[in-house]
């Protein structure tokens, strides 16, 4: 975004989705090493369900920013290029590092590296993604002001969970590689997240409309992210759908009532905390880098004979977190650093929120 198209809430938001992808994977890593036992291991375990909105929230945000940011204005002419740049390079540079411990031999690291990089082999899968919507939105942006946002919002939800719910509730074709494209690729075709990319679209590029309609719903704002968790846990932990995923069908509604819900109490912040202003900055490179930084620390503590229970999930996070601020901090003092681990985000200087708030006021007079 520019200095011009700051929105103080998706500061809050990216730094929210930061670090609940960090704690996710702490969790996961961390419970692979824990004897799961009582309520205390239910506990963690329902968490790291909960937990997977945070890889569609990122669609969502990167969705939003740009109705929100080209609403007014037309598109730049370097907009793939500089997301190449920026985004693609450091995906195509960590597919190559992450297919290191893969190198036994030269074609098991070449295979590797070509899964990782043509089809997200590893948890940078989510810069393909977003790639394929910087396409459909080059390609669509002038006409979807055009189409009525409920039908959009509605047909692009049906054609989302169809997807998903024949993915999550039909067991792998006689067809080659089925498994693998069951276990993981049905992750990556863009199928899978187009309610995110539609909503986050319109309520960029409808802000103040979006604002007013939170408001107007607020109880159901704040209820919502209880109410589809509960929905979310019953069906995991009844084995209606017990898997670990952001691509679960009910991760569409529980998604979007978080991101609503965070959305809510960012816009009534008088400020933003500085550190997740912060965590935001340093978003790209620590989804990137915080995974080696984990896989690290569970590697050095298998040769300790140190049991530290369920600290150790948040052992995992604070640690992979300081640790990926860190290199982020020293690489990127060299000049191309942005080209493999990408940007640092611009920060934001807290103005007053008058400004906003008297926008959405004045729209919701002219609309009421």
């Amino acid at each position: 975004m520019t200095q011009t198209t700051k929105c103080k809430e998706l500061f809050f938001l990216r730094g929210i989705a930061c670090l609940s992808i960090v704690l996710l994977h702490a969790i996961g890593l961390g419970l692979t090493s824990i004897t799961k036992e009582g309520l205390t291991g239910v506990f963690f375990d329902s968490i790291h369900v909960l937990l997977y909105f945070a890889t569609p929230l990122f669609i969502f945000i990167s969705m939003f920013i740009l109705g929100y940011s080209y609403r007014h204005r037309p598109l730049p002419h370097t907009f793939l290029k500089n997301r190449i740049l920026y985004l693609f390079l450091p995906f195509l540079f960590m597919a190559f590092f992450y297919s290191i411990p893969y190198a036994s031999s030269f074609k098991d690291w070449g295979l590797k590296f070509l899964l990782n990089s043509v089809i997200g082999d590893y948890h940078g899968y989510f810069v393909l993604i977003i790639f394929q919507f910087f396409v459909l939105y080059l390609l669509l942006h002038k006409v979807l002001p055009r189409f009525n946002p409920a039908v959009v919002l509605i047909s692009s939800f049906i054609i989302n969970a169809s997807y998903l719910a024949f993915f999550n509730f039909t067991t792998p074709w006689a067809v080659p590689y089925a498994d693998y494209i069951w276990e993981r690729f049905y992750w990556v075709p863009f199928l899978g997240w187009l309610f995110y990319f539609t909503l986050g679209y319109y309520c960029g590029t409808y802000y103040e409309r979006f604002m007013v309609q939170l408001e107007k719903w607020k109880g159901l704002v704040l209820a919502g992210p209880l109410l589809t968790s509960a929905l979310l846990l019953f069906f995991y932990h009844s084995d209606w759908l017990a898997i670990h995923s952001s691509k679960r069908i009910d991760m569409l509604f529980h998604t979007m009532t978080v991101g609503f819900f965070l959305f809510y109490i960012a816009n009534k912040m008088q400020t933003i905390p500085q550190s997740i202003v912060f965590i935001s900055q340093y978003s790209f490179g620590i989804y990137l880098l915080h995974m080696f930084y984990q896989a690290v620390f569970d590697f050095a503590f298998q040769f300790m004979s140190i049991n530290l229970g369920y600290s150790y999930i948040f052992l995992l996070f604070a640690g992979s977190t300081m640790c990926s601020i860190y290199t982020i901090q020293y690489v990127s003092r060299w000049k191309y650093a942005a080209y493999l681990i990408g940007k640092v985000g611009i920060g934001y200087q807290q103005p007053s929120t008058r400004k906003t708030q008297k926008a959405i006021q004045s729209y919701s007079s002219h609309t009421g």
